[in-house]
């Protein structure tokens, strides 16, 4: 699906706000509501819109300790393991890599206890044969950002 600017705009008012209301977002954009929400209708229907969520301060629910997680396996990574598990809880993004490593893991643990127990689950569990942690000290303003819309 191609974007046209009016979609460009709509999506640029979901990025700041994406629990605006149709009747807003209409408002905003210059268009009336029936055409807004057909378009936005749309957007979710080819998948550039794959869903609305919130974003939570990790420090504010109790996860003090956020990093980075490399994990490589003696064989290559399989899509079949299973990041539900309890002793993964705290993976909060995964990245299945090229390079050294087969994985990059976001972790926002509660405390270094529980960053440890999911090293070792990662390793005596799941058959991670190496891993890399790197504690995140802050996210630079402005960041994470949604990739530009292109042309």
């Amino acid at each position: 699906m191609a974007l046209d600017e009016i979609d460009r705009q709509i999506i640029g008012e979901l990025q700041i706000d994406s629990r605006i209301s149709v009747a807003d977002l209409a408002d905003r954009i210059n268009l009336g509501p029936s055409a807004t929400s057909e378009r936005l209708r749309r957007l979710r229907a080819s998948g550039i819109v794959r869903r609305f969520t919130i974003e939570l301060d990790p420090r504010a629910i109790g996860r003090q300790i956020d990093a980075f997680v490399d994990v490589r396996f003696a064989t290559n990574y399989s899509p079949g393991l299973d990041f539900e598990a309890p002793e993964l809880a705290a993976v909060v993004e995964a990245t299945h890599l090229t390079g050294r490593y087969d994985l990059q893991l976001r972790v926002s643990a509660t405390d270094v206890a529980e960053l440890d127990r999911l090293l070792e689950a990662l390793k005596d569990e799941l058959g991670a044969v190496e891993t890399n942690t790197r504690l995140i000290l802050r996210t630079i303003e402005g960041f994470p950002r949604h990739p530009p819309l292109g042309d």
